[in-house]
């Protein structure tokens, strides 16, 4: 008897581990759905494709911006020690988590597309259908390895530049320096050549 209330609470408890596994699932999925822009069904996955790459674009040309302008600019490339990322900060750190976010939205949007294949031909056998969402499926995941790929690659190339920017900015700053110390140079050796080019002894006051 006791065997057996232990085999019924263990069953109950699996059955409840599985209901609040399910409900947790479907929250998350919910709450990805309503923040993710590439997570929308009347959109193809081409659709999708597109969207994304665009997007992270248009994060790539925004930093490239404000990497031009520099100190000229009002952007930043310090790191935020709360984290938070404004849109004028143009760091390889902020640039990095922004498009990491979007590749995350996209792969779980993407994911999701693997269970189904939209059909609009209902002459369609159930076979062929079979064959393409193996196709599809298979594209998928092609397409986020070369766009993970794509993105290391680009940050890396990004923080490259920002960091021979960087140089450049401080080969500037050096370069004025010894422009102005040209200049000041200059001015005193034409002092110096105003001064008579002979003196008489070293303890006169009188020059020739």
């Amino acid at each position: 008897m006791k065997n057996q209330k232990q085999i019924k609470i263990g069953i109950l408890m699996a059955i409840f581990a599985l209901t609040t596994s399910v409900l947790w699932s479907a929250s998350m999925l919910y709450a990805s759905s309503a923040v993710n822009p590439y997570d929308n069904e009347k959109l193809t996955v081409q659709e999708v494709e597109k969207a994304y790459h665009k997007r992270v674009n248009e994060i790539f040309n925004a930093k490239l911006t404000l990497l031009k302008k520099g100190e000229k600019g009002n952007g930043t490339t310090e790191v935020p020690k709360n984290d938070e990322c404004g849109e004028t900060n143009y760091s390889t750190y902020c640039l990095a988590k922004t498009v990491a976010k979007e590749y995350d939205q996209y792969s779980f949007a993407l994911s999701k597309r693997k269970a189904y294949v939209t059909i609009t031909d209902k002459t369609i056998t159930l076979e062929q259908a079979a064959l393409m969402t193996i196709s599809q499926n298979n594209e998928i995941i092609n397409e986020l390895d070369r766009s993970r790929k794509a993105l290391d690659m680009a940050v890396k190339t990004y923080d490259e530049l920002l960091a021979a920017y960087k140089m450049h900015l401080q080969y500037e700053k050096i370069i004025k320096s010894l422009t102005k110390y040209n200049t000041k140079l200059t001015e005193f050796r034409k002092e110096v050549e105003k001064l008579p080019g002979k003196f008489i002894d070293a303890t006169t006051t009188n020059c020739t």
